[in-house]
């Protein structure tokens, strides 16, 4: 006779997952990896601690705007485009009796014209996990609505939500506020709560357990992080991925993607011919056309930024021919056209960047102003520049350095001087070759 449990023998229950949800984990990580590339492996999971929420962890009292500011920096998300308000309901009424039914509203966000509301129940301030919470599940919203994408499919919303919140690193603080049950009492009035989300554990753990493959993770370092059901789980999705491979796991594609993050190193660093020959390799293991087309413009970005600006325009069109409405592509084009002296060329290119709506209106304001300079127009290029400068969200490239240049050829050269300097700053080598050759004379 067996006692139940002690047949050390007997094999561990499979992971099961119906090939339904499979299949919607597996084709909607796809659209994400469309979208955004595959995920970093070189970055790692967010834990809610002071690391990654420095502003909410030395904050006093109700930590809403330090915790927006933590998630925008995070999340790459302008936190001054994000207000909020809260509001009192019926769950701050004392010693009113209630029941909800559905689901009670939390956070909410509204979108504004320049920017975004989050309305926040008083009630979830009183719990910090909830909040925070809350606030993750909010900014993963706006994090898809900055960049156009339509994720509100009904009843499938919640569950994608989730799935983008692992691909953007909130794959533990989702894991652990699945289901969320308490009580609090004065001794006079007691509260109760009880929250469980769509998302069943089995699908949670599938999810988690394709993200690492996709980052070639086998045994992630926050495995620890997870609640230890969700842990077990998780280990036996790893063991159905091994037995039957995801067909989003591409180990050439995976190379690719940590070459893509390296070069947009070598580029931040101002090292451009490293970052050509790294986009080359790019392009030599990548099959995935949206790849391609983004390696195609970085690659021609990187020639201009070293003068090769003949050899940058097969670049720019060969990211055109596999996106024909890639705004940045035209952009760039018509920059390199205009420093060729190929005006009306250049003009064309950036009408189209413009009409695509998916340029950077910094951008193509600042090469509107170079076309116009150009041309001797020099009250259109003013305009333009003053646009450039007024529409920049994030520091633009050349921009400060060009203008210089502009104020410099007007004879303004004290002014000019001054911003040629912002540009030094910036670690723009054009203007560092700029000011020494301007020191010589």
């Amino acid at each position: 006779m067996k006692l139940f449990g002690f047949n050390k023998k007997a094999k561990a229950t499979k992971f099961i997952i119906t090939e339904t949800d499979r299949n919607w984990v597996e084709d909607n990580f796809k659209w994400l990896i469309q979208a955004y590339g595959y995920p970093n492996r070189q970055s790692e999971q967010i834990l809610i601690s002071k690391d990654y929420f420095p502003n909410t962890f030395t904050s006093k009292g109700t930590a809403i705007k330090p915790l927006i500011d933590d998630l925008g920096e995070l999340m790459d998300i302008d936190p001054e485009k994000i207000v909020f308000e809260i509001h009192e309901d019926l769950r701050d009424s004392y010693g009113v009796p209630y029941m909800s039914e559905g689901k009670s509203s939390e956070a909410e966000t509204e979108i504004l014209i320049n920017g975004y509301k989050l309305h926040i129940a008083k009630s979830i301030t009183k719990r910090s996990n909830r909040l925070v919470f809350s606030l993750i599940y909010e900014f993963i919203k706006i994090r898809l609505l900055e960049s156009g994408l339509k994720f509100d499919t009904g009843e499938d919303t919640e569950l994608f939500i989730f799935l983008a919140g692992i691909y953007f690193g909130f794959g533990i603080p989702l894991a652990q506020n699945l289901t969320d049950r308490g009580r609090a009492s004065d001794g006079f009035w007691e509260t109760k709560w009880n929250y469980i989300s769509q998302m069943p554990n089995e699908v949670m753990a599938f999810s988690l357990a394709s993200y690492s493959k996709l980052r070639d993770e086998d045994t992630p370092e926050w495995l620890n992080e997870l609640p230890s059901e969700l842990r077990s789980q998780f280990e036996k999705a790893m063991d159905l991925l091994n037995e039957s491979p995801s067909p989003l796991v591409n180990k050439a594609e995976l190379e690719a993607n940590d070459l893509l993050h390296q070069a947009y190193k070598e580029c931040e660093d101002h090292d451009f011919e490293a970052a050509i020959s790294t986009f080359q390799k790019v392009l030599f293991l990548t099959k995935d056309e949206l790849l391609r087309a983004n390696t195609y413009n970085n690659m021609g970005y990187n020639l201009l930024r070293v003068g090769e600006y003949e050899k940058s325009i097969p670049n720019f069109q060969n990211a055109l021919q596999i996106e024909s409405n890639y705004g940045y592509a035209y952009d760039n084009l018509g920059y390199a056209l205009i420093q060729l002296g190929r005006l009306e060329e250049a003009k064309q290119q950036l009408d189209h960047a413009r009409s695509t709506e998916n340029n950077e209106l910094a951008y193509s304001a600042r090469n509107l102003a170079l076309y116009y300079q150009a041309k001797n127009e020099t009250e259109e290029a003013q305009k333009n520049f003053d646009l450039a400068f007024e529409s920049a969200t994030l520091p633009v490239d050349l921009l400060e350095f060009h203008y210089a240049k502009f104020l410099i050829s007007k004879g303004e050269t004290h002014k000019g001087i001054e911003y040629l300097e912002k540009a030094v700053e910036k670690g723009e080598p054009e203007a560092i070759a700029l000011k020494n050759e301007l020191k010589d004379k």
